[in-house]
């Protein structure tokens, strides 16, 4: 006895060069403040939360007579 599925199974085979117009119509139609964010959480996933890597300037006062390690 065959059962039948509730959803129907369904594979797409296109090329390369398909997939990269769909996804150029796409991003084409959403808004630049969508594209923005969605670059910002795509960023956050691969780099992890940015805001707390920030980079700090750091100064070291010395006098000019102290000698250096060189």
């Amino acid at each position: 006895m065959i059962k039948k599925r509730k959803i129907a199974l369904v594979v797409k085979k296109i090329s390369f060069a398909e997939a990269e117009e769909a996804d150029n119509l796409y991003w084409s139609k959403k808004s630049e403040v969508y594209r923005l964010k969605a670059l910002m959480d795509l960023r956050e996933m691969v780099f992890g939360n940015i805001k707390d890597q920030s980079i700090k300037k750091v100064v070291y006062k010395r006098s000019i007579h102290e000698e250096t390690e060189t």
